[in-house]
């Protein structure tokens, strides 16, 4: 579990719904490593050599059952966690239709957000763009001018590239109100290093008493 509390606390729906997976993947792997330890810890001790043992061990040629559960039990954990990838999956790509729309742009080296309003952000290496969104369900709208790009936001715990040509699309629902910090995540070019924004969350009041501004 230690992997996971590294990562940053969910701030949106879908970001909590890949956490939860992850502590899920973390969990068995523990279980997994312990068990596996502590038999390789076992069969040191246990048939370890002792003085004056210098008999040959019962041999056996297989053994059936054995066989059997070390071969059901990993595929019985495959099945398990790839059915919950899935639901999870697909839990974190639905895409509603009744939502806030921002379109996001990338390009060498900062990005914009276009609001259905007219409403527009734009940020340079020097001037980050500062994005508002309210809280619930946002949509933001990926694309690129240039070159591949990566739209990140940590606190979500998903990433989707912006590639010229195409559109992807991000839907996450934000329960709080807060700042969430973000970057570029591909590497685009010279200032990579310095494609960042940020997004606000607000209440939705706010946010439309800050889109009428």
């Amino acid at each position: 579990m230690a992997l996971v509390s590294c990562a940053p606390d969910a701030a949106s729906q879908q970001g909590q719904d890949i956490s939860d997976l992850y502590g899920i993947f973390m969990t068995f792997a523990a279980v997994i490593f312990v068990v596996t330890a502590g038999l390789i810890g076992w069969s040191l001790i246990r048939f370890r050599e002792r003085p004056g043992d210098d008999e040959l061990p019962p041999q056996f040629h297989s053994n059936l059952k054995l066989e059997v559960l070390w071969f059901a039990i990993p595929q019985i954990i495959v099945i398990v966690l790839f059915v919950l990838s899935t639901v999870t999956l697909g839990d974190v790509n639905e895409q509603k239709t009744d939502v806030e729309v921002v379109t996001v742009t990338g390009y060498q080296w900062g990005w914009s957000f276009d609001y259905a309003n007219g409403t527009k952000v734009v940020g340079t290496p020097d001037e980050p763009a500062d994005a508002v969104i309210p809280t619930g369900d946002v949509a933001f709208i990926i694309r690129s001018t240039d070159v591949v790009h990566s739209f990140y936001v940590p606190r979500f715990l998903i990433k989707r590239d912006a590639v010229p040509g195409r559109e992807t699309r991000i839907d996450v629902h934000v329960d709080e109100p807060g700042d969430y910090s973000g970057a570029c995540a591909e590497f685009c070019g010279l200032l990579h290093d310095r494609m960042l924004f940020s997004i606000t969350a607000v209440t939705p009041e706010e946010f439309q008493a800050w889109l009428n501004k």
